[in-house]
């Protein structure tokens, strides 16, 4: 934990060391099941970031054909399986699991295509604080399941290296399609994701384009819906796995290796504020669990 909030301000003084522009975003979002009557898996994501636009050269050369952009994110994911309330393990499709985690991560972005690049770093077990969050969420609004926690994921600290490709092909002045290609990395996931996204209505050009999550310096309004979908492939997933020596004494989990998803959406940019609302669906992650589906809100301000 400590280690989290020490690297969190070591990012913070990088970013006002090269970020010499004044275009900034800060953007909040809660992702839950509970939005589309679930409670099961990946069941809630609580996120807060910080994006700035780059004058300098920073890992990446900065010119007249692409604009870079630093975006840090400090996150909160909770998995849970099923039968939450249970103590038997024989009974779960998968285990309790916590993520607290720290993620920097660079844009370039050209006139049709953008490269990311993260490196994120956290924390699971106890430590990761998501099994006291839901708990008393649960209890806040009365819910009488009382989630036990029993054989959480153990404490581990976990980095990852993720890399992302879009692609964007114009279709019309309203319509457009993004192909993106997602690998990560580390000890905490290795995967292969790629997939397919349809966008239409009024929407910017990519170097502003907040469906990208990027910082808008034109601050021109956006109206647009989105539907995608996508494969993943996976090689672990230490969550439900365990670590990668496969050698934890508490419960873990076997995974289903391909993963299909879905998801749609529409968001709304007014001036220098960004409302989203989206819905989220996978395919079962391990043997045992089903299918899984989740809401996104999301409110960002620039400035």
């Amino acid at each position: 934990m400590k280690k989290l909030i020490v690297s969190f301000f070591v990012v913070i003084s990088i970013t006002v060391l090269y970020a010499q522009e004044v275009n900034e975003t800060i953007e909040f979002t809660v992702e839950n099941d509970k939005m589309v009557l679930l409670d099961r898996y990946y069941t809630s994501g609580l996120f807060i970031s910080y994006k700035r636009s780059l004058e300098n050269d920073f890992l990446f050369k900065r010119d007249s054909s692409n604009i870079l952009q630093l975006n840090i994110t400090l996150g909160n994911e909770t998995y849970t399986p099923k039968n939450l309330s249970d103590f038997d393990t024989r009974l779960f499709d998968r285990p309790f699991a916590g993520w607290l985690f720290l993620k920097t991560e660079l844009a370039k972005v050209k006139k049709n295509k953008a490269l990311f690049v993260a490196i994120e770093i956290g924390i699971t077990g106890e430590e990761s604080l998501a099994g006291k969050l839901q708990t008393w969420y649960h209890n806040f609004l009365g819910i009488n399941d009382n989630p036990t926690w029993y054989q959480e994921i153990e404490f581990k600290y976990l980095f990852n290296t993720k890399i992302k490709y879009v692609l964007e092909t114009s279709i019309s002045k309203k319509q457009s399609l993004q192909y993106i290609g997602n690998v990560s990395l580390g000890t905490k996931d290795i995967y292969m994701q790629y997939g397919l996204e349809y966008y239409f209505g009024k929407f910017n050009p990519l170097q502003n384009a907040s469906r990208l999550g990027l910082v808008d310096s034109t601050m021109q309004n956006e109206f647009y819906g989105y539907a995608g979908v996508a494969y993943k492939y996976v090689g672990h997933n230490t969550l439900i796995q365990g670590s990668l020596d496969y050698e934890d004494v508490l419960f873990t989990s076997d995974i289903e290796r391909h993963i299909f998803k879905f998801r749609m959406g529409t968001v709304l940019k007014i001036k220098n504020s960004t409302f989203k609302l989206g819905y989220n669906f996978n395919t079962k992650e391990t043997p045992k669990s089903t299918t899984h589906a989740y809401g996104t809100l999301s409110y960002a301000k620039s400035f």
